[in-house]
């Protein structure tokens, strides 16, 4: 009897358990193992009253009796009783390792007791799922291990275990929903595509839409981060090259738009790559890289006209860098071919020798189809805000079709080109870079193109007319800026010569105007120039005029040059030009009144206040000057504020009749600012011719009215 309350007593210990009291709950949870040395150390007493309890409910047992309420209460004696008995004790135990944070001896307690469904139910609910719980559930059943595999998974989403999640996805053989895992719980980065790629390719058919729908969604996420060239890769695997194509040009710069440009090449999109390698081509020009421009441009069969461009731009910029070396140069060296030059033949003779040796324009059909190609490109309008090397391209275009005219024998169209490169220079207000156009292209004037040109034809001898004037114009503020030798008007004047074809000198800056900027007419420049360099521009006048007694030969030389200028003394074109002027008047009118009426609808109390504070200003102003100066003003301003809105219309109409009365062909092609030049002939002085002189007078008289050359016109006929 002894021995089987040693036995009790030791079972007990190992399982845990002791008397049904508070000190239950205090006590450590042991290893739960089959067998333990440890002792029951309870009083020997309480021992032999556990063997007692046991006998007497075996007995019992025997008998069919029921169970002894008093071993009821005694838990730890069911491991020697019947099976409900031990199931209760399991329970009881059970529940006390999960209140002390114990679940995992609590699971292996169930497992004994065979309730495995329970254990993972309990598990599952309390997120306390396991790989050892997912590698038995099993023996549970096939739909148990499935829901068990399924409730893992979400708790290791939960745990942002997102790869180990779609591992047991998998192992259920649900390799959609693991994909989509991967796909959409991507928050570490774009390394999850890469798993969701991998078990996508590996598990699922080649032409499954998940796997394009994987790059693309990828491609999206690192062309938004910037990773243009791993995007690219993304729409490769995806079977989408013209969107690698798309995504490699992004970028702008020169490697990456020649890698698209040959991606593109590679995957049957010519005309795309044709784009991309005439960017590419530009990028390189912006470096000064003439070589890797043709390098890239060569593999287009459509790009030859293209070829012929940067081929004439560079021994265009190869001249002007000749003629005139900057002071200033480029931190990046130019990238020039070692092309062999003709340097006694013209320019045009010697770029078309270039063109025929080099780049294999050695047929008239090659010529032909390159300058249609050209035809067939239209570039912006040139501004002052173009880039100046933008600008000198424009001009490379329109004097390679004017070289391949020149080839042709097409005159008409020769002298438009040229007219168009000249123009454009002017527009830029790049006045400089116009006189070394003038003078490469056209060093002995405009006469040879005008016999070569077809006399019935009118549209052609306007266009001719057009480019004599701005030759006119490079050559009349040549010479007003370049007195004769001997003189020192120059150095007293400040007028320095020019150094640089690109850039513009303080002086040209502020005697050029910009035809381009809407506030600023060239009858403004003139007129601001005339108010600058008044002093000096006398001074300079009257030096020129005593160094001319002594500078016989080169006052006649000045003087032919100068009756060459009559051209810009046109008077058609001075009154087209000063209806424009009278039109572009009326609009800034109407447009300032129009902002006006605007502010006040916007702020009707600070438009208010602000009229009180002008009101009692002009009237301090009124009270404090007698000045009649001021009073002319005034009444100027006056006479402003009573013109009406009908009234305007009504010039605005009027004047744009007049313009419709001017023929065509003096509004289609561009023209110096003939008012301008009436002026700079004044400065002159008395080098100038006097029949120029008094053409230049009257023209001022008859069109000089505007406020604009108010003061500069009363300077000369007063």
């Amino acid at each position: 009897m002894s021995e089987f309350c040693f036995l009790c007593a030791a079972v007990s210990e190992c399982i845990g358990f002791s008397a049904p009291d508070a000190s239950l709950k205090k006590r450590k949870p042991r290893s739960l193992l089959p067998f333990s040395t440890s002792m029951d150390h309870r009083s020997k007493d309480e021992l032999h009253q556990d063997c007692l309890r046991l006998a007497t409910c075996l007995k019992t047992k025997d008998h069919n009796e029921d169970v002894s309420p008093d071993l009821q209460n005694r838990i730890h004696l069911g491991l020697f009783t019947d099976r409900a008995s031990l199931h209760n004790m399991i329970d009881v135990e059970g529940k006390y390792h999960l209140e002390n944070g114990h679940p995992e001896l609590f699971q292996q307690l169930m497992l004994w007791k065979g309730d495995m469904k329970g254990v993972l139910q309990a598990a599952a609910e309390r997120g306390e799922l396991t790989d050892q719980l997912v590698a038995i559930s099993p023996m549970v059943g096939y739909q148990a291990w499935v829901w068990t595999v399924e409730a893992f998974a979400k708790q290791l989403c939960f745990q942002e275990q997102y790869v180990k999640a779609a591992s047991h996805l998998l192992s259920i053989h649900k390799v959609y929903e693991a994909v989509e895992l991967l796909k959409v719980n991507n928050f570490t980065g774009c390394c999850m595509f890469v798993e969701a790629i991998v078990i996508a390719k590996a598990r699922l058919r080649p032409e499954d839409p998940i796997l394009k729908d994987l790059y693309t969604s990828w491609a999206a996420l690192l062309e938004k981060d910037g990773h243009y060239s791993m995007a690219a890769k993304c729409y490769l695997g995806a079977s989408s090259p013209y969107d690698a194509v798309k995504v490699l040009a992004k970028k702008g710069d020169a490697a990456s738009l020649k890698t698209a440009a040959e991606l593109a090449l590679i995957s049957g999109e010519e005309e795309l790559s044709a784009s991309l390698s005439f960017r590419c081509a530009q990028e390189m020009l912006l470096s000064r890289n003439w070589v890797g421009a043709q390098e890239v441009l060569q593999q287009q069969k459509t790009l030859f006209g293209q070829r012929l461009v940067f081929c004439l731009n560079e021994l265009l910029c190869k001249c002007l860098s000749e003629r005139n070396p900057c002071n200033r140069r480029s931190p990046v060296p130019p990238c020039y071919h070692s092309w062999e030059l003709n340097r006694d033949a013209s320019f045009f003779d010697m770029a078309i020798e270039v063109w025929q040796k080099v780049l294999g324009m050695d047929t008239t059909e090659k010529a032909t189809c390159a300058q249609e190609q050209l035809r067939s490109i239209k570039h912006p309008p040139s501004t002052s805000h173009t880039h100046p090397k933008q600008v000198l391209f424009y001009i490379s275009h329109d004097l390679t079709l004017a070289a391949l005219s020149y080839q042709a024998a097409a005159w008409d169209e020769t002298v438009k080109s040229i007219l168009g490169a000249v123009a454009r220079s002017y527009d830029a207000g790049n006045f400089t870079l116009m006189q070394e156009i003038c003078s490469i292209f056209l060093p002995e004037g405009c006469e040879n193109l005008r016999d070569k040109l077809d006399s019935t034809n009118s549209q052609s001898l306007d266009a001719c007319r057009s480019l004599e004037g701005f030759v006119a114009y490079g050559l009349l503020y040549d010479l007003w800026w370049n007195p004769p030798k001997g003189s020192s008007a120059k150095q007293k004047a400040g007028l320095d010569p020019v150094l640089c074809p690109t850039e513009q000198t303080a002086l040209e800056q502020s005697c050029i105007p910009d035809h381009s900027s809407p506030e600023e007419t060239p009858d403004q420049a003139a007129v601001e120039m005339d108010e600058n360099l008044s002093s000096t521009i006398e001074f300079n006048r009257c030096k020129t005029e005593s160094d001319s007694e002594t500078n016989s030969v080169n006052l006649a030389d000045r003087q032919s040059k100068l009756n060459s200028c009559k051209v810009l003394l046109s008077e058609a074109i001075a009154a087209l030009q000063s209806t424009q002027r009278d039109i572009a008047e009326v609009q800034k009118i109407l447009a300032d009144m129009i902002h006006q009426h605007q502010q006040q609808r916007n702020n009707p109390q600070e438009s208010t206040t602000g009229s009180i504070h002008e009101n009692n200003v002009q009237q301090s102003s009124e009270n404090e000057s007698d000045e009649p100066c001021s009073d002319s003003s005034q009444i100027k301003r006056k006479d402003e504020e009573t013109i009406t809105l009908p009234e305007l219309t009504k010039r605005l109409l009027e004047a744009k009749q007049k313009l419709a009365e001017f023929p065509d062909s003096l509004k289609v092609f561009p023209f110096p600012d003939v008012l301008e030049c009436c002026l700079v002939l004044l400065h002159i002085g008395a080098q100038c011719p006097p029949e120029l002189h008094e053409q230049a007078l009257d023209l001022l008289r008859k069109h000089g009215s505007a406020d604009v050359y108010g003061k500069a016109v009363r300077k000369f006929l007063t």
